[in-house]
């Protein structure tokens, strides 16, 4: 996988991120230079002798950028090195791979590795180092290397568009990778921060401008197979803009990137949501019981609502595949989707409505029109009133359309037009239309409506103000100075959220924070543990922690006994934060981990059950139910039907008994003990 990994790096670098102008010339010297640039800040080893380049150019804010793309192999390409250069000689991407699986957690702490991160910024971006701050507190997972996220400040505000983030590995204390995000920037233009308004002069402005929306959210549990419908509080969908911070009013953020909102930020899709996610594809005799009984119409009936209604959509086009599909969240809808050559479409198969379509052969991008956006607007709204009246009625159009691409007037391609579902006089999420126009040809080239018929909505009485839930969002959300590129890329100051990793909503009716599937929401901070300096456990707990495994809670107490689910959650961390205690459960029984008459969640461990439950997560569970095979190897008994687990729990090390060599396998676990036991089972995992 590494290898594979390393060589997908690999080819990204030479395609790079950005959108070369033209080629860049082969110049020897050039390369030469970039070259002894690289080697002069990364260790390339002598037996990296296949060597690959390539090199690219692109502007940036009126200056011509050169990037050299440089690779280094083994001779079977197992092991390598990528860098990205810039003619500046500034490192912009490095990634080494290798093909050595290592084992445990590796000897390197998380605040060495911090170090060697330090060092090696300030090596490969001299020209940044003493501007960039590392991001504290910042989540990391169970692997091979540890990652360091720095952040750029001038004038005591952020500057946005420049990240950098390093990789050391854990095992060799070796710098194997740096991205950096941002080029070609000219930093001694940032705007002044004289005369910015305060604080709170901003955030009164960010709810006059911006506002903080209710809307309603939705969410299919698979599990339960239950559709969920919630109000909630969220920073405004319109996350494209910010506070000037100067003026106090609100600016247009610039995003170069390619970038759609269908109905609320779903993202872009050739599909509906119902046949993109929520399908169910049927077996030939499950279609043919649907086709009798459920008075659907066929799919020639089906590919006539295309033709007919499809102005892209031709007689001459043929069909290439057709699928009948059953919506998971709606499950008395079904989906006719058929596939043309150049074309796609989804009719429903009972109400014969236009649910989307997505035309790409190119005769729809030609042509001479030049539309304006207005024109393209009533286009898409007459487009929209024609084959759904009713739908149209409850829409809201969702302020100015999204350009594809997002660039300069001049470059506009095509309008996209979001229009979101009203229901209470508030936007339901992920329920409307997007319309797609192009703007040479005038054509429809996507359309797309995501709608659940038949579901209740909860009332919105007795709730919170927009005040107090824009309040609970900046106690995490940390409203701050930033630099932004604004307008049409123009570097500006602004005030907006600084922190965006902490994703939740606000219930509207308690000020609670919920997730977006409406359940309460669960911080995922790494955790400070104040009370374990001077512990016997002390080095093994922040070994564990460093490597994402930790108990959420302010205090570790190790000396306090462990219960069943604390247990198992320590010991799942890196996933187990994802389910509710019934789902946690359920997954460990699917997994056969517990079993179903072995559930006690608040019952404090024992020894003897986080051993059998310990032995069954390395994958020896089967072998350890035969303890007839085994022999004691502790001083004191061990209960029969225990006898296999503890077995293996002492050869591989994973509980060899306390100092006098017993098991005492019905005495309880402390939480000191389980991170113990959780360590010791992971080096063998």
């Amino acid at each position: 996988m590494k290898k594979i990994l390393g060589i997908i790096l690999a080819v990204s670098l030479i395609l790079s991120a950005v959108s070369p102008a033209f080629a860049a010339e082969i110049d020897s010297k050039g390369l030469e230079q970039a070259i002894i640039k690289v080697k002069n800040i990364v260790s390339i080893p002598a037996d990296y002798k296949k060597f690959e380049y390539a090199s690219s150019q692109y502007e940036s804010n009126g200056k011509l950028v050169s990037i050299w793309n440089l690779n280094w192999y083994k001779e079977d390409y197992s092991s390598g090195v990528s860098a990205s250069i810039e003619n500046d000689g500034y490192l912009i991407n490095f990634n080494k791979f290798t093909d050595k699986n290592n084992e445990g957690f590796g000897t390197l702490s998380r605040a060495e590795g911090q170090k060697i991160a330090d060092a090696f910024l300030k090596k490969a971006r001299p020209d940044l180092s003493e501007y960039m701050k590392p991001e504290e507190n910042q989540n990391y997972y169970n692997s091979d290397r540890y990652h360091y996220r720095y952040r750029m400040y001038q004038n005591d505000a952020i500057v946005s568009f420049i990240d950098i983030e390093i990789e050391v590995d854990k095992y060799t204390g070796e710098v194997i990778g740096l991205n950096f995000m941002g080029a070609g920037e000219d930093f001694s233009k940032l705007p002044s921060s004289d005369g910015v308004i305060g604080i709170e002069v901003a955030k009164k402005a960010y709810l006059e401008e911006i506002n903080v929306d209710l809307n309603y959210y939705s969410n299919f549990d698979y599990e339960s197979r239950v559709l969920r419908i919630f109000p909630a509080y969220s920073p405004s969908a319109d996350t494209s803009k910010a506070i000037d911070a100067k003026t106090g009013k609100a600016i247009p953020l610039y995003n170069d990137v390619y970038y759609g909102r269908d109905m609320g930020g779903m993202g872009s899709s050739a599909k509906s949501m119902d046949s993109a996610v929520n399908e169910s594809a049927l077996i030939k005799e499950e279609l043919a019981a649907v086709e009798g009984i459920a008075n659907l119409i066929t799919k020639d009936k089906a590919e006539k609502v295309l033709r007919e209604q499809v102005p892209g959509i031709t007689s001459a086009m043929k069909v290439t595949n057709t699928s009948l599909s059953k919506s998971y969240v709606q499950p008395d809808k079904y989906l006719w989707e058929i596939g043309f050559d150049g074309a796609y479409g989804v009719v429903n198969a009972k109400s014969s409505e236009l649910v989307s379509f997505y035309i790409y052969h190119d005769d729809t991008r030609k042509g001479n029109l030049n539309l304006s956006e207005a024109k393209a607007k009533e286009k898409a709204e007459n487009f929209i009133k024609k084959n759904n009246p009713d739908k149209f009625a409850e829409l809201r159009f969702y302020e100015s359309p999204v350009y594809i691409p997002y660039r300069q007037e001049e470059d506009v391609t095509d309008y996209s037009f979001n229009y979101y579902r009203q229901v209470n006089g508030i936007d339901f999420i992920g329920n409307g239309f997007t319309v797609i126009v192009n703007k040479a040809s005038g054509l429809i080239t996507h359309y797309d409506c995501n709608w659940y018929d038949d579901v209740s909505f909860p009332a919105i009485d007795d709730i919170i103000t927009n005040e107090d839930a824009f309040k609970l969002f900046d106690e995490t959300g940390n409203m701050s100075l930033m630099y932004k590129k604004v307008h049409k890329g123009e570097i500006g100051l602004v005030y907006d959220f600084a922190d965006t990793s902490k994703s939740y909503l606000i219930d509207p009716f308690n000020g609670s924070r919920i997730g977006w599937d409406g359940k309460p929401y669960k911080e995922t901070s790494i955790p400070v543990y104040n009370d374990i300096k001077g512990h016997w456990a002390e080095k093994t707990i922040n070994k564990l922690l460093e490597n994402g495994y930790y108990r959420a809670v302010e205090k570790f107490e190790p000396n306090k006994s462990i219960t069943q689910l604390d247990f198992l959650r320590y010991l799942y961390s890196p996933i187990q934060s994802y389910y509710e205690d019934d789902e946690f459960y359920k997954m460990l029984v699917r997994d056969k981990i517990v079993k179903e008459d072995e559930k006690a969640p608040n019952t404090k461990i024992t020894r003897q059950d986080a051993s059998k439950f310990t032995i069954r997560f390395l994958g020896q569970g089967k072998s350890a139910e035969h303890p007839e095979i085994f022999k004691n190897p502790f001083r004191d008994n061990v209960e029969e039907a225990y006898k296999g687990y503890a077995a293996i729990s002492y050869g591989l090390k994973v509980m060899q008994g306390d100092k006098y060599g017993r098991f005492n396998g019905t005495k309880h676990v402390t939480n000191a003990e389980a991170a113990t036991i959780i360590y010791n089972a992971l080096q063998v995992k």
